[in-house]
């Protein structure tokens, strides 16, 4: 990289700005983010600002969105990878219809995440004018209940399964 460099100083001064944007996302609050960025976004030579139209377009447009990170530092990362394996999905079933691709991906046995939960409630049973105390074992009797939440797929068993070519 240091010949590269040496040989191209352009590629050198890019390289740096790359570097120093990815630093923006070390920023310990949204001000002092916002303040790397002004101070990154000032340091770009004209010769190289069209090599980062895109990224100061996205910051244009997104900045809001963008800095909020730093407020809630939880990206749609996983949205994303989702929508890909759904993507491919699509692509080696060959058109499925959205209806389909849903029901696949939410329901498949073994694919989606399932948390079992239990409650017990107490009943009593009682026999005319019998007394509880009168038969002790049916006058409180316990049973279980077990009911599922189900949370969707789960992201990593589709990406086995996407992996081991069971889609």
């Amino acid at each position: 990289m240091q010949i590269w460099t040496d040989m191209l100083p352009s590629l050198g001064k890019a390289y740096e700005l790359k570097e120093q944007f990815f630093d923006i996302y070390e920023a310990e609050s949204i001000n002092e983010a916002y303040k790397l960025y002004q101070n990154w976004f000032s340091n770009i030579p004209k010769d190289l600002m069209t090599y980062f139209e895109d990224l100061i377009k996205a910051m244009n447009n997104w900045g809001e969105e963008i800095f909020n990170y730093f407020n809630s530092p939880i990206t749609n990362a996983y949205t994303e990878s989702l929508n890909r394996l759904i993507k491919t999905m699509n692509h080696v079933g060959r058109g499925y219809s959205f209806e389909a691709l849903r029901a696949k991906i939410l329901f498949t046995q073994g694919y989606r995440k399932v948390k079992k939960k239990k409650k017990f409630k107490e009943i009593e049973v009682t026999f005319g004018k019998m007394l509880p105390d009168q038969f002790p074992n049916w006058a409180h009797t316990g049973y279980e209940w077990v009911f599922e939440e189900i949370y969707g797929a789960d992201f990593s068993t589709l990406t086995k399964a996407m992996e081991e070519g069971n889609f």
